[in-house]
């Protein structure tokens, strides 16, 4: 019997952007994953009081972005939780929504080294496979991390290559700010959402 492959990618999605789905793309394919289910935080533990948008623009900006890719899809799974978003809770309870699925967590490279202050990551590392999409110069730092969990860390964080986009939700919140077009840093239809609703001005 073939084992299902469930890719979960989170984050404040503030907003989402080309980045984010060319990493869950790339992963699906590299790992030949089911589907990937996009998980916005209702309030991400790394970035309380930063949210520049809510969580119910931020959760429709991302469906927005994955409107017509029938194997992505986006989980409200946080925001029905609401308070701050433990990747460990949310881990728990889409198992119990996905059951018989092998769960893959997808992270930023720039994330990994920084796993040890995660809620409960021993917890966590049992649950799922943890798979960082590398940007260049971040070999080292993975490598530590790695060596930190020992044999867990060894087969349960891995790293996949993938050629560097350079696009952030930082920088594309500055460029609408300033009024700078984004155009190709997000999808159209979350473009036009941002326009419309007046986020990040």
């Amino acid at each position: 019997m073939t084992v299902k492959k469930l890719g979960i990618i989170g984050g404040s999605f503030d907003p989402i952007h080309i980045g984010h789905l060319n990493s869950a793309e790339f992963v699906y394919k590299a790992l030949g994953l089911d589907k990937v289910l996009f998980v916005p935080a209702y309030i991400a533990p790394h970035k309380i009081g930063m949210e520049f948008a809510a969580a119910e623009d931020r959760y429709r900006m991302t469906e927005l972005a994955v409107e017509g890719c029938p194997y992505f899809e986006v989980s409200d799974v946080e925001l029905k939780r609401s308070g701050v978003s433990y990747t460990y809770d949310t881990v728990l309870e889409l198992k119990k929504q996905y059951p018989g699925y092998e769960l893959y967590f997808i992270v930023g490279a720039d994330s990994v080294p920084q796993l040890s202050t995660w809620h409960n990551i021993y917890g966590l590392l049992h649950e799922v496979t943890f798979v960082a999409v590398a940007r260049p110069g971040y070999d080292k730092a993975f490598a530590k991390a790695r060596e930190d969990f020992g044999g867990l860390g060894e087969e349960k964080i891995l790293l996949l290559k993938m050629p560097e986009l350079a696009v952030s939700s930082t920088d594309i919140r500055e460029r609408v700010k300033n009024g700078a077009p984004v155009d190709g840093m997000v999808p159209e239809a979350v473009r036009d959402y941002i326009l419309e609703k007046g986020l990040y001005r």
